[in-house]
């Protein structure tokens, strides 16, 4: 697939967002922030937006979508795209719940996409779901069945029977919505029992907060009673706060049925401190509007329009058109019998022109929903030919790329060869040398021997000159001594430098270059020691005694600098 093969250009992204997640500490709460700031790479900290998104998004919805949206942003910059998608299914469910539908719709459909490329069957579910939600809204009940069974059947392939919990909850909400209550029923008992044998208690306090609906329209009043204190009990347990505001409120309206009116007052009263928290708009308008219908019963008419004020102004504040026709047409009536012919008058524009309102846009949503359908595909379509484009240049960038590996492979294999080559021809010279070194000193052992020998012979001499008693034959045996002396320290010193000049070519010249004022014998001791000679065999062949060798060496480490150090020196020598 193309997109994988070019996932490598986004690596450099990581480095970048990184410094946008240095601050975390301070935007977020500390448990938040510390896991953020703790965590080893970006990947990690998505995760955990993610999962505080889906923990908060019952609790605090508006908490939650700015997770989810952050954590869409960070993923769509890096190549972890199933990351990336559950940030989009996060959103657009946040978005459906509050009721942005355009903005819902949009992002589940992007979410589809994107689930699609990936072969994401459960994801694919999910944003069927959403469009499912948002249909019913609209109204659109066809399109809504279409995308709840479309889920169904994609869960029940894999048998994710949370996702079946979902399908089967949406399809009985349709059904409810057409008042087809018999229906809704069997689907939501369905989903009930699926939850209890899944353990999913906290879908199992959701339809039985649904089950509670129906059963209310039915008349069974005391069994709705029933199924909203259980979804309480579950929803406060797991700090469900949106669901459980729910369950206050039709609970309130259940008690409200059977005139127990103190129970009413009570529960509408904890729903809206909930949607109060958790800025459920709409929700608490609706709890206002409840308050109107209870007054209207107990003909408190003062408290009725007071209330119907609050849901006005909520319903305007927020742009919420069908609690502003509610309230405008409670208020309509109210001022129509005080006899406040104005006020009654501005009422009943504001109650027409908001049903005017919601009839245009209950008309137009169908087109809205296709209109965005439309360019959502225009625009797929046209990101495909970039991306064809793109790929394209990628293939010829990657050929190119491959040619140039190839070339700079040639090139260094050329130089790897050449480098061993010039390796070697060092290491057959450095060989070379340390051969003749050993020939030299091998060489030097035989002047050595041959020194000694000479040395013998003379000494021989002088003892047969002692014993002799012709003065002529004494002077010429120490002529003769004299003369074999003189030769052969002349002979061995031209035969070692002749040797020795063979190997070190450049010794001499080196050390006159850095040290002039050196005497020749200092040259010759100089060379000896280059060789590691020990100081006897130095003395054998120089014809030097001890003392006067170490005196030499001393007068030499003198000219060479080394009088005051601690440095060899034959080692000095040897790197010369």
């Amino acid at each position: 697939m193309p997109m994988k093969a070019l996932s490598f250009f986004f690596i450099f992204s990581l480095f970048l967002l990184k410094g946008v997640l240095a601050s975390y500490p301070s935007r977020f709460p500390d448990s938040i922030g510390t896991m953020l700031s703790q965590a080893k790479d970006l990947k990690i900290e998505i995760e955990i937006l993610l999962k505080a998104a889906d923990r908060l998004k019952a609790s605090d919805p508006d908490q939650a979508f700015a997770y989810a949206k952050l954590a869409d942003s960070l993923a769509g910059s890096t190549p972890y795209h199933a990351l990336q998608l559950k940030a989009m299914i996060q959103i657009g469910n946040l978005e459906t719940a509050k009721t942005q539908f355009v903005a819902g719709m949009s992002m589940a459909m992007k979410a589809r996409d994107l689930a699609t490329i990936l072969d994401d069957k459960k994801a694919l579910g999910e944003t069927w779901l959403i469009m499912g939600q948002i249909r019913i809204f609209q109204g659109i009940y066809s399109e809504s069945y279409e995308s709840y069974f479309n889920a169904l059947r994609l869960f029940e392939e894999f048998n994710d029977k949370e996702g079946i919990i979902k399908s089967l909850n949406g399809i009985g909400n349709i059904c409810y919505y057409q008042k087809n209550f018999s229906k809704a029923f069997i689907y939501y008992s369905k989903a009930l029992n699926l939850a209890r044998e899944l353990h999913d208690t906290i879908q199992v306090g959701n339809v039985l907060n649904n089950i509670g609906i129906v059963l209310l329209e039915r008349g069974e009043i005391a069994g709705a009673i029933d199924n909203y204190n259980q979804a309480i009990v579950i929803n406060t347990r797991f700090d469900q706060k949106v669901r459980l505001g729910t369950n206050y409120l039709n609970l309130g309206i259940a008690y409200m049925k059977i005139n127990r009116f103190d129970d009413f007052v009570k529960n509408n009263n904890k729903a809206i401190d909930i949607y109060t928290v958790t800025g459920s708009n709409y929700n608490r308008a609706i709890c206002y509007l409840n308050f109107c219908d209870f007054y209207k019963m107990l003909k408190q008419t003062d408290h009725q329009v007071q209330y119907a004020m609050l849901a006005y102004s909520e319903g305007l504040k927020f742009n919420m058109r069908d609690v502003i026709f509610q309230s405008a047409e409670i208020l309509h009536e109210y001022y129509l019998k005080s006899g406040q012919i104005d006020s009654a008058y501005k009422f009943s524009n504001i109650q027409h022109n908001e049903k005017d309102s919601i009839d245009s846009e209950k008309s137009s949503a169908r087109l809205t929903l296709l209109e965005q359908e439309y360019s959502y595909e225009k625009a797929k379509k046209e990101e495909k030919m970039q991306q064809q484009k793109k790929d394209y240049i990628a293939i010829i960038l990657i050929i190119l790329a491959i040619s140039g590996l190839i070339t700079t492979s040639l090139f260094w294999s050329r130089q790897v060869v050449k480098t061993k080559n010039i390796l070697l021809e060092k290491q057959r010279l450095a060989d070379e040398i340390e051969y003749k070194n050993k020939e030299l000193t091998v060489n030097v052992m035989s002047l050595i021997k041959k020194n000694e020998m000479s040395i013998d012979i003379s000494n021989r001499l002088i003892q047969l000159e002692q014993r002799a008693t012709d003065p002529v034959m004494k002077q010429e045996i120490l002529r003769l001594v004299n003369s074999m002396q003189r030769n052969s320290s002349t002979d061995i010193w031209e035969e070692f430098e002749t040797r020795f000049r063979q190997v070190h070519n450049s010794f001499y010249d080196k050390l006159l270059s850095r040290f002039p004022d050196l005497s020749p014998s200092e040259l010759k001791l100089c060379a000896l020691l280059r060789l590691n000679l020990t100081t006897k065999e130095i003395c054998e062949l120089s014809g030097q005694r001890p003392a006067s060798l170490d005196v030499a060496r001393y007068r030499l480490r003198k000219k060479l600098g080394l009088a005051n150090s601690q440095v060899n020196l034959v080692t000095f020598l040897s790197q010369v």
